[in-house]
Protein backbone atom coordinates (compact mmCIF):
# COMPACT_ATOMS: atom_id res chain seq x y z
CA UNK A 1 0.00 0.00 0.00
CA UNK A 2 1.53 3.38 -0.85
CA UNK A 3 0.38 6.59 1.20
CA UNK A 4 0.49 9.85 -0.25
CA UNK A 5 1.39 11.86 3.38
CA UNK A 6 2.67 15.42 2.24
CA UNK A 7 6.29 15.52 3.65
CA UNK A 8 6.96 11.74 3.35
CA UNK A 9 9.97 9.94 3.24
CA UNK A 10 10.61 6.64 1.24
CA UNK A 11 13.67 3.97 1.29
CA UNK A 12 13.69 1.51 -2.28
CA UNK A 13 14.45 -1.62 -1.18
CA UNK A 14 15.60 -4.22 -4.26
CA UNK A 15 16.14 -7.48 -2.75
CA UNK A 16 17.96 -7.72 -0.03
CA UNK A 17 19.66 -4.06 -1.12
CA UNK A 18 18.27 -0.77 -0.16
CA UNK A 19 18.70 1.34 -2.93
CA UNK A 20 17.71 4.88 -2.12
CA UNK A 21 15.78 7.44 0.14
CA UNK A 22 13.11 9.56 -1.61
CA UNK A 23 12.00 12.93 0.26
CA UNK A 24 9.05 14.39 -1.03
CA UNK A 25 7.86 18.07 -0.22
CA UNK A 26 4.36 19.32 0.83
CA UNK A 27 2.77 18.90 -2.90
CA UNK A 28 4.15 15.48 -3.18
CA UNK A 29 6.99 16.25 -5.31
CA UNK A 30 9.91 14.52 -4.85
CA UNK A 31 12.67 17.35 -3.68
CA UNK A 32 15.58 15.42 -3.04
CA UNK A 33 17.25 11.63 -3.73
CA UNK A 34 19.77 9.49 -2.14
CA UNK A 35 21.30 6.74 -3.61
CA UNK A 36 22.90 4.40 -1.66
CA UNK A 37 23.73 1.30 -4.07
CA UNK A 38 25.97 2.88 -6.96
CA UNK A 39 28.55 5.51 -7.22
CA UNK A 40 28.66 8.93 -8.94
CA UNK A 41 32.00 9.72 -9.50
CA UNK A 42 33.25 7.60 -7.20
CA UNK A 43 31.02 8.89 -4.01
CA UNK A 44 28.43 6.80 -2.56
CA UNK A 45 26.20 7.59 -1.30
CA UNK A 46 25.21 10.97 -3.07
CA UNK A 47 22.59 12.89 -3.15
CA UNK A 48 20.62 14.59 -6.18
CA UNK A 49 18.26 17.48 -5.79
CA UNK A 50 15.18 17.86 -7.67
CA UNK A 51 12.25 16.14 -9.27
CA UNK A 52 13.88 15.71 -12.52
CA UNK A 53 16.88 13.63 -10.55
CA UNK A 54 19.10 16.41 -10.86
CA UNK A 55 18.29 20.01 -12.01
CA UNK A 56 18.68 21.41 -8.90
CA UNK A 57 22.54 19.99 -8.22
CA UNK A 58 26.19 21.40 -9.49
CA UNK A 59 27.90 20.70 -12.76
CA UNK A 60 28.70 17.49 -11.27
CA UNK A 61 25.05 16.54 -11.49
CA UNK A 62 25.04 15.35 -7.60
CA UNK A 63 26.04 16.15 -4.28
CA UNK A 64 28.11 14.70 -1.28
CA UNK A 65 25.69 14.57 1.58
CA UNK A 66 25.10 16.67 4.35
CA UNK A 67 25.19 15.82 8.58
CA UNK A 68 21.75 15.79 8.45
CA UNK A 69 21.30 13.57 5.46
CA UNK A 70 24.02 11.59 6.53
CA UNK A 71 21.84 10.57 10.38
CA UNK A 72 19.14 9.85 7.97
CA UNK A 73 21.50 6.84 5.70
CA UNK A 74 22.48 5.48 9.44
CA UNK A 75 19.27 5.26 10.46
CA UNK A 76 17.88 3.81 7.49
CA UNK A 77 20.34 1.16 7.64
CA UNK A 78 20.44 0.78 10.97
CA UNK A 79 16.42 -0.36 10.86
CA UNK A 80 17.50 -2.09 7.84
CA UNK A 81 19.94 -4.27 9.78
CA UNK A 82 17.79 -4.90 12.48
CA UNK A 83 14.81 -6.44 10.24
CA UNK A 84 17.34 -8.40 7.79
CA UNK A 85 18.80 -9.72 11.21
CA UNK A 86 15.68 -11.18 12.35
CA UNK A 87 14.65 -12.95 9.27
Amino acid sequence: METTTAGRVYVTVGGNDLQRITYFDTNNKRVKTIDLNHTHDSVKPHVHHGYEHNENDSAKGYAHLTPEEQKMVDAVRSLWDNYTSKR
